[in-house]
């Protein structure tokens, strides 16, 4: 730990990060993802650590950066994109691939043997990255981009989804936005354990990005329960001035099939309706998610996740598809 430490206090200038967070501050067109009180947020509960590469002008200016969380593992470097967090990659001031080949030079003097960012949609010329021996790998999201006429929007499901809606008034459920960031995980643990999941986030990263994303008004949990009080679903959304984004969902075992998950999505809506935001399904590439997303009338769309890893991890990787 202390050898990260000393490293990453050679290879990243405390300066740049404080400039970083400055920036953040000060400018509404980063996205929540990339900004500096987010990944506090996800690094923090887990002893991880984030940085940021920065591209600036003759001024000192800040152009462009690049965050993301840096460690090290069995004697290797590596920069990935952090926990419960669906993209970070770059951000710039103005598209300029000079940006790009600043941060991409900075990123290869650091000799990383892992390397893999999931970018935004809005990022689409990753040519730079490609000429300097990275490679990357589609992925999708769906999306809806304009919630300002919910009947609109409701038109465009499909009619499994219109059903869903016909039986959440008959079954009594209601809307509850007073869910500790406790219970909520408790609720997701339950829904893995049910799944025979082990892939269980901590409790202290969850709970304290929850009450964080609330404290900033840029988060919350949206809970259903039946006339009985019986939780029978919960989401937890969080949003920048942009978009929301439906980062956590988790369903009781019990109630799988009452109609909940689509009222979370309908609450959900009605929240980006009132602040003028597209809504993010946070995209799967697993089959029968991307079929759900669909059914919501939301729009596919593409982002990239850029790769680069060192000759040893090539052929470990190898090592293992033939083993």
């Amino acid at each position: 730990m202390a050898e990260l430490l000393q490293i990453e206090q050679t290879m990243f200038p405390k300066a740049h990060k404080e400039a970083y967070r400055r920036l953040c501050e000060q400018r509404d067109d980063i996205p929540l993802f990339l900004q500096a009180w987010w990944l506090d947020a996800v690094t923090e509960p887990d002893n991880k650590q984030w940085q940021v590469l920065l591209s600036t002008n003759k001024k000192g200016e800040i152009e462009g950066a690049l965050p993301f969380v840096f460690g090290k593992k069995f004697g290797m470097y590596f920069a990935v994109t952090p926990q419960l967090t669906q993209y970070t990659g770059i951000w710039q001031r103005k598209p300029d691939m000079n940006i790009q080949k600043d941060l991409i030079r900075q990123l290869e003097a650091l000799h990383l043997s892992f390397f893999e960012v999931r970018f935004m949609p809005e990022y689409t010329n990753w040519l730079p990255f490609y000429w300097s021996g990275y490679k990357q790998q589609t992925r999708y999201t769906y999306r809806i981009e304009d919630t300002s006429d919910l009947q609109n929007v409701i038109s465009g499901f499909d009619s499994a989804k219109k059903k869903h809606l016909k039986h959440i008034e008959s079954n009594g459920l209601q809307a509850d936005f007073t869910m500790s960031a406790e219970d909520f995980y408790e609720l997701q643990c339950l829904q893995l354990k049910g799944r025979k999941d082990t892939n269980v986030l901590s409790n202290q990263l969850v709970t304290h990005l929850v009450q964080t994303a609330r404290k900033r008004d840029s988060g919350e949990i949206i809970c259903i329960k039946d006339r009985e009080g019986n939780i029978n679903a919960a989401s937890f959304v969080v949003w920048d001035n942009r978009s929301a984004y439906n980062l956590i969902t988790a369903i009781h075992p019990d109630f799988r099939s009452s109609g909940a998950s689509t009222m979370m999505i309908m609450e959900a809506l009605k929240i980006c309706n009132i602040r003028h935001l597209a809504w993010d399904f946070e995209g799967s590439m697993i089959e029968n998610v991307e079929h759900n997303n669909r059914q919501f009338g939301a729009v596919q769309q593409p982002y990239f996740e850029i790769f680069k890893y060192s000759p040893m991890i090539q052929f470990a990787q190898l090592f293992m598809k033939v083993k």
